[in-house]
């Protein structure tokens, strides 16, 4: 009977094998320790970045259907004049409109002026065109509204309970603000807390927990609904005590090591951070990343016995202690061919493991002991690694798909006015370096209105993806089309050699439409534009090109209209 490395090692040195093998246990358990450590560390970085991009696939569409609710034309003119019937009756239209694409199927509508709030869901039961309640500065519990007008730019995320209505939600509040950049409104929707528990919070990987929290530490979202800070908005505004996730940590230097932590992830000097955190008398593994979308902080916990259950070193300690205690036995020349060398290839490729190449190139097809664990270890890298290349691809994915998001207009597909910014001021540092000229024309359709109001907001929708596929194809394929807002659209032409090309585009622009027959669900619509226009040398300010197109076109709008202005640059 042919005995295996094993068994030789046992006859051959059993007593001096016990002594030697203690020690060798001891080295093992530092050094699988360490290589834990790093592997809990990028588990902590893969899974909280995961957790992020389906937190942001969750409330980006709702922030993003806010913030285009917000900015409705139909809703500003109806705050500047609230008591008009016919105002009034198109903007619960319009807001009904916004209502079937949120989630929760409910919007609010809050105005600055007579603290009037409208709101409606599924339930009904109230007349539209009247407010549910009217808010007042010396409620506290109305204090959200004030300090939301005040303090909040664009969207803030706020988890409370509107106690008039008796509804406890993760709102979305948007501020509206009218031409003179004045708050005037706020708007948006709430997500159901239960829902947004369901599913943003809870984990597909078991033993993890899922937390959110604000920039101040307050807990926006936890499965343990009990400790959620409720109204945080209005809290932090006060100086009110608040429910923190430092007051969930037992150790209070590790609330400053976290405190520095958010602080780099919110000054962009790292994309996730990892800490080990002692969080009500466990340990957890804590992953940690900044979402400036919704200006919360994605913090995922894990116990590091999440890890270890997953790994296969443990199978590995019988043969590492064999191998050190023969090499504390000086066997050099049996140890050397028979382990040493063959760990040592395993050893390399653990490193390797460990600084991210999850693919080490591993081959050992003898029976043995030693070699069995090798084949272990390279099936749990293959694992590693293709659940490693699946978690980055969902991330790429999903970061690709923000950011066509965050540049693309909602309706049309065009650019939007952030994404047409970031092309013009890009082409204008390339042309500036080479003496070009660019040209900007803004394009606004005549009379919108009329559409709306003769036909109804779901034909004026389709007219303007209509002007926007006929304004795509009457430009150069490198000039940039975008929707600016409303019914204007702004042209970006590079490279331009004369003023003349810039009055044939134009003119061009104008014949079309003119031409063009709309057909939208049946109705036979027809357009003109007023376009301003400025031919510009690309070292001049990108605004204030803009600015002097906007003037040429009020000029056009003056004269009549369904005409061009166009004007040369004049330096401010």
């Amino acid at each position: 009977m042919k005995l295996n490395l094993h068994s030789r090692f046992l006859l051959l040195f059993g007593t001096i094998f016990v002594l030697g093998g203690a020690a060798g246990y001891q080295f093992f358990v530092w050094y699988s320790d360490e290589v834990l450590t790093i592997l809990g560390q990028r588990f902590a970085e893969r899974n909280v970045l995961y957790e992020k991009s389906k937190i942001l696939g969750i409330v980006t569409r709702e922030v993003t259907l806010a913030q285009k609710m917000a900015s409705s034309p139909v809703l500003r003119d109806w705050v500047a004049a609230e008591d008009d019937p016919l105002k009034r009756q198109r903007a619960i239209a319009e807001l009904e409109d916004y209502r079937s694409f949120f989630r929760s199927r409910s919007y609010f509508f809050a105005l600055a002026a007579s603290g009037n709030y409208y709101f409606n869901d599924d339930r009904g039961g109230h007349a539209l065109d009247q407010p549910r309640y009217t808010l007042e500065r010396l409620l506290q519990k109305d204090g959200w509204f004030f300090v939301t007008l005040e303090k909040v730019m664009d969207t803030q995320l706020n988890v409370d309970t509107d106690r008039h209505l008796g509804l406890t939600k993760v709102w979305i509040n948007t501020v509206v603000r009218d031409k003179q950049g004045k708050a005037v409104a706020v708007t948006g929707s709430g997500v159901d807390l239960s829902d947004f528990i369901r599913s943003a919070v809870s984990s597909e990987l078991g033993g993890a927990t899922n937390i959110l929290i604000d920039r101040n530490g307050a807990i926006q979202a936890h499965q343990d609904v009990s400790v959620i800070d409720f109204a945080s908005v209005r809290k932090a505004a006060g100086k009110e005590s608040q429910s923190t996730l430092f007051d969930l940590l037992d150790r209070p230097h590790e609330a400053d090591a976290l405190r520095r932590a958010m602080a780099s992830l919110i000054a962009s000097e790292h994309e996730v951070q990892t800490l080990e955190l002692q969080v009500q008398g466990r340990r957890q593994l804590t992953g940690l990343v900044w979402v400036p979308e919704i200006q919360w902080f994605v913090l995922t916990m894990t116990q590091p016995d999440a890890v270890n259950a997953s790994s296969a070193l443990p199978a590995a300690s019988l043969f590492l202690v064999v191998a050190l205690g023969l090499v504390l036995l000086g066997a050099a020349v049996i140890l050397e061919r028979s382990v040493i060398r063959r760990l040592a290839r395993l050893d390399g490729a653990a490193k390797k493991l460990a600084e991210g190449n999850s693919r080490p190139m591993l081959n050992d097809s003898s029976p043995d002991e030693i070699g069995h664990l090798t084949r272990t270890f390279k099936s749990m890298s293959e694992r590693i690694a293709n659940y490693t290349e699946d978690l980055e691809r969902q991330v790429a994915e999903r970061t690709a798909t923000l950011e066509q998001m965050a540049h693309t207009d909602f309706l049309t597909g065009l650019l939007n006015r952030r994404g047409i910014l970031v092309r013009m001021e890009a082409e204008r540092n390339r042309l500036a370096r080479s003496g070009g000229k660019m040209g900007v024309l803004i394009v606004d359709i005549d009379l919108f209105k009329r559409v709306n109001d003769t036909w109804g907001h779901a034909v004026g929708d389709l007219a303007l993806v209509g002007v926007a596929r006929v304004l795509k194809d009457s430009v150069r394929a490198y000039d940039g089309v975008a929707r600016w807002g409303g019914e204007e659209f702004l042209v970006g032409m590079f490279d331009l050699g004369s003023f003349a090309e810039l009055e044939a585009v134009a003119e061009n622009l104008l014949q079309v439409v003119r031409q063009a027959r709309l057909d939208c669900h049946g109705v036979d619509v027809s357009l003109t534009y007023s376009i301003g226009g400025v031919l510009a040398d690309a070292t001049e300010s990108l605004d204030e090109m803009i600015k002097q197109a906007d003037d040429a076109l009020y000029r056009a709008k003056n004269e009549g209209r369904d005409r061009a202005v166009l004007t040369h640059f004049l330096p401010a």
